[in-house]
């Protein structure tokens, strides 16, 4: 098939050359346009559906919402791999987890017809909602409002009503988060005595409020049922009623007359009406003046880059609306650091052509071999990048790795195209016709191509078992080894089509052999002596081999451990996450993270510091209100490590309060991995939280005595006071209260009742009645809280219920919509199936309550049963590399000789990871692949060059052949190695944050492997060829290249003079 692939291409050359030229054309055009993201979509496809329920405690929010949703809507999904939800004050999480392969749209389908019926569930909370498919590190942007002249509330209406849905409706924005929102409210504040001393019962204060608007939620009230307006009809036109609600301020609803008041009295007179905001989830950290923080996060797939920008001009489009508001974008904005990456990697790539273009020049001293290489590598390059574009792919650390080890190879193989056009026979006589010399270079081309497509087979049978790795790694492996395959596919199709149309036009056509240089005479002298006075020393020289081969594997040994999967790239942004003591109060966690923002923000090297606590409505955080991020910049010309260190000092200096400075993609990998990866645990499954804590204790005692199970462990949610309500039944029953309505007029007056909305101005606000603040200040205000009875009297809460403090958990979690506790453990020194037997026998003693259970979750299983699997599949790619070997050098031997000196020739890049220590991490690993390809590819052209000279001259004896192609062999690989070390230098060097942590890192291995195939390639391979190759010609290929032989015509064609 090669052959006919440059016949086809020297045939209609001007056709391959026009789509050559229009291939980097439009790569030139649209590789600005390729979606930028620093890290590919790691996240399993997943749906989650998130149920706001301000007021209710953890354990309500459970039993409630989350426990029905699960059991009877969500559970039993097509498709679906695990459930799993978190339910904290306030809020029900709950995440579905769909098995790999299943396509994201259709798995929202499926959730959101089973969510139709959700308006089953008790009236307690706001529908829940469907959140929108987020990017793995989904957050784009954050952007921090502040203003001197407006109140929170007055911004708060501005983001919630301007700013937010305009940002919504940017492609590519998928949601906007509002921290420190105050949704603006009309509140009816009202005192228990003062109603009674009114004679007014709560009850006709929330008919009042309720009817006096005209749309109420509530079903019992007439405002439920607004009605319309209608219209007047005369004979000749139609006129329409439209009706004014006169109600706009506090003032205009205080004037309101009380319903059934024994006396004519006004809404004021009996309660404060005032417009406020609801009770806070969670605040902005933005400094002195009223402030919010908006959060923007992206759909997977997206660019930063781009969103970034037009979010950007969004924002300054509104910005005549916005007078008096203070907008910075700085806060988190990671499309600064993908932009200097972009340009400093721009420019490297650049400085690493023109290198190459350079070192071809040079070294061939043939401007039209730097000409044939520059339009090689860039139509390689860009038709990859063109192919990312056109598949709409997101240019990330995993796809420029992927590059990188292709280019590594493709520009060796470049070399060895023109180390091969130079080696064409001499044009023999005038008459020759392009016939001849259109077979000559096929047969050449395709002498070149297919040691090198061996080469390349190799790399990617070596990577293969990549493809399996699960979880979280195996997201960054795959683009990885997709993209290097199709870049190393597309530089086959140009090295067999585009290359040789090029040197058949450029490169002139010999009529009398080179001369060597004196130089060059004396090295080959040389090189001759030292390769003869090693042949005579087999012994010493399989000897230093294996040395050199120990010295590799000694050092590779060290390369295994618990390394990270991907860098921590110095995005110049840091997250600081803070957890102080459950039930903190919001005003103390402000408190405490602006003193230490204050801080923060005066270190040498940090430009800004922003945050927010708790959450906002529809974010990405589940959390209470103890928790806070705080989100530190960094100054491009500050030393980030010395920054790094000392922000963690700030942050260490605040005790009791758990915290941990991390970079944001990082933590969103540590995220998912937790998730998609655990370690070993016994989970312990049930209903009631004390019991389950009990029986997690008695499991943990169990198993700590298990041989192979180590440090067991209970991983279980703090806890924290929560004043529980239980009504008494017979006192209640006596004074005619119902638990119901206690419960419902105590909720009433301390979280407060939503009774109508106003709609005004294209916005909507509520109308709340609610009790005064000093009514719900403290425990004995609880206690003392005035209920209405039906007599028409009153009587305290406390009277007909006990109010206590009792401990609750602060968040409860749900696996497979049960509750759980995991007792985790690390496991070492024996099987891990003999261990599980024994846990197994362990827990069959325990005696468990009815619906109670313990069991050891799969995934750890088969997290390891993955590992046992992706140690076979690397047998099998050893087994494939040697499979490989032996088909390009046409021997067993000396294939399985080439393939045990492989550790020698991959000694130098083990070297080199070992010196680099930690900055090499798994996905820079894979640069031992790129090696593994250029020794493979010496082995096969040494040997592909021999059967060449051997065919030429088949009565010359092996060792003679050998000895040739050796010669031949040495220039090519010096060169290769040369071009190669030069084109990575740069990237590493000058790539920035990304060249520093991935690329230069990749580089290093590579170069240092290069260092010892090159003298494997050199000294060694021949000595190999010499003692185990094949002692006969390969006369079984020979009439295969005869019968191409074309047949001269009999009439001399016109010859066309270059």
């Amino acid at each position: 098939m090669f052959g006919w692939i440059t016949r086809f291409s020297l045939q209609f050359r001007i056709l391959v050359l026009a789509v050559a030229a229009g291939l980097i054309a439009f790569g030139v055009v649209n590789v600005p346009r390729v979606a930028i993201d620093t890290m590919p979509e790691f996240a399993p496809a997943h749906v989650e559906i998130q149920t706001e329920a301000l007021g209710l405690s953890a354990a309500e929010v459970e039993q409630l919402i989350t426990s029905p949703m699960e059991a009877d809507l969500l559970n039993g999904v097509a498709w679906l791999d695990e459930i799993r939800s978190k339910s904290v004050p306030g809020l029900s999480s709950i995440e579905l987890v769909f098995e790999p392969g299943t396509d994201l749209l259709r798995a929202r389908q499926l959730v959101a017809e089973r969510m139709t019926q959700a308006h089953a569930l008790p009236n307690v909370s706001a529908p829940p909602l469907i959140m929108q498919p987020l990017s793995s590190t989904s957050r784009v942007l954050m952007v921090r409002m502040n203003s001197r002249q407006l109140s929170g509330i007055e911004m708060s209406v501005l983001a919630r009503w301007k700013i937010k849905p305009r940002l919504i409706g940017i492609p590519g924005v998928a949601n906007v988060s509002i921290w420190g929102q105050r949704e603006q409210q009309l509140q009816v504040e009202v005192t228990p005595t003062q109603l009674r001393d009114k004679g007014i019962t709560l009850e006709q204060v929330i008919k009042t409020t309720g009817n006096a608007v005209w749309v109420s939620p509530l079903s019992f009230l007439e405002a439920s049922t607004p009605g319309t307006g209608g219209f007047v009809e005369s004979p000749s036109q139609r006129l329409g009623i439209q009706h004014v609600l006169p109600i706009r301020t506090p003032a205009d609803l205080s004037k309101v007359s009380v319903e059934d008041a024994p006396a004519p009295m006004l809404l004021g007179d009996i309660a404060q009406v005032k417009a406020d905001h609801q009770p806070l989830i969670g605040d902005a950290v933005v400094g002195q003046d009223a402030g919010l923080l908006l959060v923007v996060e992206k759909f997977p797939g997206t660019s930063a880059l781009q969103v970034t920008k037009d979010i950007e001009a969004a924002l300054n489009d509104m910005q005549p609306g916005l007078s008096g508001i203070q907008m910075d974008t700085s806060v988190f904005r990671p499309a600064s650091f993908l932009q200097d990456a972009v340009d400093g990697l721009g420019v490297a790539l650049l400085v690493s052509l023109l290198i190459a273009v350079l070192l071809f020049w040079l070294l061939f001293r043939s401007w039209r071999v730097a000409v044939i290489a520059l339009v090689a590598i860039s139509t390689t390059v860009l038709a990859a990048v063109v192919t990312l574009y056109l598949l709409e792919s997101t240019l990330n650390i995993s796809i420029l790795a992927g590059i990188m080890l292709a280019v590594s190879v493709i520009v060796g193989d470049i070399v060895e195209d023109m180390q091969a056009q130079r080696r064409r026979p001499l044009r023999t006589n005038e008459t020759e016709t392009d016939a001849t010399i259109r077979f000559r270079m096929v047969q050449l081309v395709r002498n070149v191509r297919t040691p090198l497509f061996h080469a390349s087979l190799i790399m990617a049978v070596a990577l293969i078992p990549t493809l399996f790795v699960p979880g979280v790694g195996g997201a960054f492996f795959q683009p990885l080894f997709w993209f290097m395959a199709l870049t190393l596919a597309v530089s086959l199709l140009v090295g067999l089509s585009v290359t040789p149309v090029l040197a058949y036009l450029l490169l002139p056509r010999e009529t009398a052999p080179r001369t060597d240089s004196p130089t060059a005479v004396r090295a080959r002298s040389y090189y001759d002596r030292a390769l003869e006075g090693a042949r005579s020393r087999r012994t010493l020289g399989i000897v230093a081999v294996v040395v050199v081969g120990f010295l590799g594997l000694a050092a590779a040994s060290q390369l295994v451990g618990n390394r990270a999967v991907v860098p921590t790239i110095p995005d110049r942004t840091l997250l600081v996450q803070w957890d102080s003591m459950a039930g903190t109060s919001n005003d103390e966690v402000r408190r405490v993270a602006s003193k230490a923002s204050d801080e923060l923000r005066a270190l040498p090297g940090v430009s800004g510091v922003g945050g927010h606590i708790g959450r906002a409505i529809s974010s990405d955080q589940v959390v209470g209100n103890s928790s806070a991020e705080l989100w530190v910049t960094i100054t491009p010309d500050a030393n980030f490590s010395e920054t790094e260190q000392a922000v963690r000092d700030v942050v260490q200096g605040y005790p009791g309060i758990a915290n941990n400075v991390v970079n944001y993609s990082q933590q969103k990998i540590g995220e998912e991995r937790t998730s998609m990866d655990p370690g070993f645990a016994v989970r312990v499954y049930g209903t009631e939280m004390p019991v389950l804590r009990e029986k997690a204790e008695e499991v943990r005692k169990a198993i700590e005595k298990i041989d192979g199970v180590q440090n067991p462990t209970i991983n279980a949610s703090a806890m924290t006071p929560i004043v529980e309500v239980e009504v008494n039944l017979e006192a209640a029953q006596k004074v005619g209260i119902k638990p119901g309505d206690a419960r419902r007029a105590a909720a009433a007056l301390m979280q407060g009742i939503v009774v109508g909305n106003l709609f005004e101005e294209q916005k909507v606000f509520e109308v709340v009645v609610r009790g005064a603040v000093d009514v719900r200040d403290d425990l004995t205000s609880i206690r003392e809280l005035l209920l209405d009875t039906p007599s028409g009297g009153q009587v305290q809460l406390g009277q007909i219920a006990d109010v206590r403090l009792v401990p609750n958990e602060v968040v409860i979690l749900h696996d497979d919509t049960s509750r759980r506790i995991d007792v985790v453990a690390d496991v070492s020194g024996r099987p891990l199936a003999d261990i599980q037997r024994d846990i197994q026998a362990a827990i069959k003693q325990i005696q468990f309550p009815l619906e109670y259970h313990a069991e050891i979750p799969t995934k750890y299983a088969q997290a390891q049963a993955a590992d046992s699997l992706l140690l076979w599949l690397a047998a099998a790619a050893l087994l494939g590399v040697l499979l490989l070997l032996q088909t390009a050098v046409r021997s067993w031997k000396l294939a399985l000789a080439i393939f045990l000196a492989l550790p020698a020739a991959l000694a130098g890049a083990a070297i080199a990871a070992w010196i680099a220590g930690g900055a090499i991490t798994v996905l820079a690993l894979t640069a031992f692949a790129a090696v593994l390809a250029v020794a493979g590819r010496n082995a096969a052209l040494l040997s592909a060059r021999t059967d060449e000279l051997w065919r030429a001259a088949p009565q010359d004896p092996p060792d003679k052949v050998v000895m040739l192609a050796a010669r031949d062999r040495v220039s090519p690989i010096l060169k290769s190695a040369l071009v190669t070390v030069a084109i990575l230098i740069p990237p590493g060097l000058f790539g920035g944050a990304v060249g520093g942590a991935l690329l230069g890192p990749m580089a290093l291995i590579i170069v240092g492997g290069l260092i010892t195939t090159t003298l494997i390639g050199i000294f060694v391979l021949p000595l190999l060829a010499l003692w185990f190759g094949p002692r006969s010609a390969p006369e079984e290929w020979a009439e295969v290249y005869e019968a191409e032989v074309p047949v001269q015509p009999d009439t001399q064609e016109k010859v066309e003079v270059k």
